[in-house]
């Protein structure tokens, strides 16, 4: 069989990219988390404030803001605000992991090889679904980019390529990467990098200036956001936020034991269905010295990162997806012929079944859509031409879809006097009843996370004869 060239691969691996990852990108309303990274995208733009991401007129402090960034600027060059814009950056990341792949295999990895790895670290179940069925994740961006900071350091190490370019340009990536998450993905780098330096034994490249300068860089990119944000109003918040948020990854789940001892299985299942090239993974045995060094050391910090971290309590297995992509390159490395014939197999089969993801399992879905009703049955009772008026949303993924002007009142007292209409969560008709009377409820809706919202009108604008529904916020006719 005749070895393709990388041009050859990297029009292959785009086009499978394209039959798997752009059908019905987005026809579906919005999943799991989605809004909460894409409604303070929203609110960047009208805002221009870039630097403190903001949900329901409050500050949203649990991450850092470059996925919001990316899904705003893919609102500003797509100039439409919708779910295919925002799941758009998500599916350009693991592009570029691919294409990262296949661009820098020369030396290390063939063609053949190169392609097969691209392959397997945009299709694995645990990627495609952060990535592909509810693309606006943060794992979608964020798995890439530690992804690509990972391969390059592999390859340009194996290659013996200069140490300025090895232990620099990498670290530019996992700054950006620390901008989507957090850092947990310098653990799995630092791992890998570590383990493949001692079965080298090559310590002291650890301590080359130009690592010094990578990490420089790496803390840099970090602080050229970090250091404004945490001298705004919202640094005491912020720091609150993060520190509890740490210390509940290890102390919420911890008598959640179904759930934790599903954690490896669960982590497994992401990884498929190339995990189950791990018997090659295990049985090769490379000549070549550095390249050997690379299999056995990946090998070593790869598995022993995957099983330590999913046996912490409260660690979910999201958080070990940076991981899909030291396996990926481990299962082309030490993969025949044939086996790379099954990932380009597994890969067409993947392209065909997202094919008919779009065209016959996304309208089924779309016929139990919750939150475009609601907003849509919320946009018609708000009267032509009038600011619909949100009172402390929280996270309500509904406001997405509203077409009325809208703004946000956090507090009781920021609702305008000359409020015309106000949207708010069922949960505070009593607040509503006993300190500000002069509102009634015209009408209510259901929400699918918030159960019901209440729209609320001034007493003296509202006729009850055309809205026999009326009533006080307190519940009394």
């Amino acid at each position: 069989m005749r070895v393709m060239n990388r041009l050859q691969a990297a029009l292959i691996l785009f086009a499978l990219w394209v039959a798997i990852y752009l059908p019905g990108l987005g026809s579906t309303e919005l999943k799991g988390e989605e809004g909460r990274r894409i409604l303070p995208a929203v609110t960047m733009l009208e805002t221009g404030n870039w630097l403190v991401p903001y949900v329901g007129g409050k500050p949203f402090l649990r991450k850092p803001p470059l996925v919001n960034w990316l899904i705003a600027a893919s609102f500003s060059a797509t100039g439409v605000r919708n779910e295919w814009a925002a799941r758009l950056p998500s599916a350009l990341c693991v592009l570029a992991l691919g294409l990262t792949i296949v661009a820098l295999g020369r030396g290390w990895m063939n063609a053949d090889a190169a392609l097969g790895a691209a392959i397997m670290s945009m299709t694995s179940f645990g990627l495609l679904a952060k990535a592909r069925f509810a693309g606006a994740e943060i794992e979608g961006i964020y798995v890439p980019l530690a992804g690509i900071a990972t391969v390059m350091w592999m390859a340009w190490w194996t290659q013996r390529r200069s140490p300025w370019l090895t232990w620099t340009v990498p670290w530019i990536f996992l700054g950006l990467a620390a901008l989507a998450k957090g850092p947990v993905h310098l653990v799995f780098f630092y791992a890998i990098v570590l383990a493949v330096l001692w079965r080298g034994k090559a310590w002291r490249e650890m301590f080359h200036p130009a690592h010094f300068l990578g990490v420089a860089l790496m803390v840099g990119i970090f602080a050229a956001w970090a250091v404004p944000y945490f001298q705004s109003e919202a640094a005491h918040a912020a720091a609150k936020v993060w520190k509890d948020q740490m210390a509940n990854r290890v102390t919420e789940n911890v008598f959640a034991w179904k759930s934790y001892a599903l954690n490896l299985p669960r982590g497994l299942v992401d990884q498929l269905p190339w995990v189950l090239f791990a018997p090659l993974v295990f049985a090769a045995r490379p000549e070549d010295e550095r390249r050997a060094a690379l299999l056995s050391g990946a090998r070593l910090a790869t598995v022993v990162c995957f099983a330590v971290f999913l046996l912490i309590p409260g660690v979910l297995p999201r958080y070990v997806l940076p991981l899909t992509l030291p396996w990926s390159v481990l299962a082309a490395l030490a993969s025949a012929e044939r086996a790379r014939r099954v990932v380009l197999t597994g890969a067409a089969i993947l392209a065909g079944a997202s094919l008919l993801y779009a065209g016959i399992a996304v309208p089924i879905i779309n016929r139990h859509d919750q939150l475009r009703p609601t907003a849509a049955q919320i946009d018609a009772a708000v009267p032509p031409g009038a600011p619909l008026v949100i009172y402390d949303p929280g996270y309500l993924p509904e406001i997405f879809y509203l077409r009325a002007r809208c703004r946000y009142a956090p507090y009781l007292e920021d609702i305008p006097a000359d409020a015309v209409v106000i949207l708010a969560r069922g949960a505070t008709r009593k607040k509503f009843a006993d300190k500000r009377p002069d509102l009634v409820v015209t009408q209510t809706f259901k929400s699918k996370l918030a159960g019901e919202l209440l729209l609320l009108q001034p007493r003296a604008a509202v006729r009850e004869d055309a809205h026999p529904g009326v009533e006080k916020a307190g519940g009394q006719r």
